[in-house]
């Protein structure tokens, strides 16, 4: 027979861990889901992810490596009109109460991991929240300054006020507030959140997926190859870097661009490039699923991150960066406030934001120089073993385990 504590390590010992992930996002485009979801299911977690798709063929529900995927959504391309966002975001917002409460009620969640924007989105945890689940408000676009920058309007317009309300309410619903730069912690701790409820986690990719185990010391063309992936949104400044090119063509002829991505800016992003009659020297490919990104880059010879500066942008820390630093890719990138406070000159090359005469620059400096190149590989990939996702992850669980004690 046990006693009264044996019988509640026994009960803890039986009883199924369970978590939900929500996420206004497609499945594909979710690498930083991904990494979060399959940490707990490597814990012993039944993982349910609730989630947007792209497919092609009408799926609800599907199994990816042992992760139960719920797609609730369509949604095939980026909204270009606001009021298009907003509709599609509510309705989102409702099946995910209806989903998580009917899960919920099921599966008894011990958590419900929420990963926004929108803010609002963890109202859609209430029926778990009562029924004793832990929340985690996951920050990984902060939204009052993501819509100032979206929006072009400044901070004491109503809406940004309103958002920051709605900010604040989400955070004390939660039981945890993640970001992901200490730039915004410091913002959120002056606005909607206590210290010792708010954690920055980098958005470091996870080695499992990318891995390179040599340095490309040498090349086996005679092209140099430029590489951005990720988002077409104006911030992103893809603009800034395809005026770039002609000038460095200019230097150096046997160059060609690959750009992997889409968004609201796409199409004139095309049109720029048109205009600047880059033809024979770019190519737009689709964006690619988050798993096969270390295979479209392993042709890279620079990683380009032309991050915008200004509201927003300046404090966001680019997760491609990351990918092409844990890929062993030298990179250029814009000097803004967030890449600074986390990288510095023997890790990359910087170039003033928005300046297409700053980027072509350091782009031909460090072809011209292998040397540099081989040492920003070298110092960055240290950065990379440091707050890698196999020594950022002990963090994340640190706080799931510190909420799931909280349950007894």
């Amino acid at each position: 027979m046990y006693n009264n504590n044996e019988k509640k390590v026994v009960s803890k010992l039986k009883k199924k861990k369970t978590v939900c992930f929500i996420y206004y996002m497609v499945f594909n485009n979710s690498a930083l889901l991904y990494r979060e979801a399959r940490t707990l299911l490597k814990q012993g977690f039944d993982v349910d992810v609730i989630l947007l798709h792209n497919f092609k063929q009408n799926r609800f529900f599907q199994k990816f490596h042992g992760l139960n995927l719920y797609f609730i959504q369509r949604r095939n391309k980026a909204e270009k009109k606001v009021s298009q966002y907003l509709i599609r975001l509510g309705f989102f917002f409702i099946k995910a109460i209806i989903f998580v409460s009917i899960l919920g009620l099921k599966k008894r969640y011990q958590l419900v991991h929420v990963t926004t924007p929108p803010d609002f989105m963890v109202f859609a945890t209430i029926v778990p929240k009562i029924l004793g689940a832990k929340i985690i408000l996951d920050i990984h676009d902060i939204g009052p300054e993501l819509f100032m920058r979206k929006l072009h309007i400044d901070k004491n317009r109503m809406i940004i006020k309103f958002l920051k309300r709605i900010e604040k309410i989400a955070a004390n619903m939660s039981d945890h507030v993640i970001t992901v730069t200490d730039l915004w912690r410091d913002r959120l701790i002056s606005r909607s959140v206590a210290p010792e409820s708010c954690t920055v986690i980098l958005n470091v990719p996870d080695e499992e997926l990318f891995v390179r185990p040599d340095l490309p010391l040498s090349k086996t063309d005679d092209v140099f190859k430029l590489y951005y992936h990720g988002s077409l949104e104006e911030h992103f400044g893809v603009d800034t870097l395809l005026k770039a090119i002609p000038l460095i063509r200019q230097t150096v002829s046997n160059l060609m661009l690959e750009i992997y991505g889409d968004g609201r800016a796409a199409e004139s992003l095309k049109s720029l490039a048109q205009e600047l009659k880059l033809n024979g020297y770019i190519q737009f490919h689709e964006k690619v699923p988050f798993y096969e990104i270390p295979q479209v880059l392993m042709d890279a010879d620079l990683g380009i991150v032309p991050t915008k500066g200004d509201i927003f942008a300046d404090e966001a820390l680019s997760m491609k960066s990351l990918d092409y630093m844990a890929l062993k890719i030298p990179v250029v990138i814009s000097n803004t406030r967030a890449h600074r406070q986390y990288y510095n000159n023997t890790m990359v090359k910087f170039f003033k934001p928005d300046d297409h005469y700053s980027l072509a620059a350091a782009v031909i400096e460090l072809i011209q120089n292998r040397t540099e190149r081989i040492q920003l590989i070298q110092n960055a990939y240290s950065f990379i073993q440091k707050y890698g996702w196999q020594e950022t992850q002990k963090q994340y669980l640190k706080i799931v385990n510190s909420l799931l004690d909280g349950l007894g």
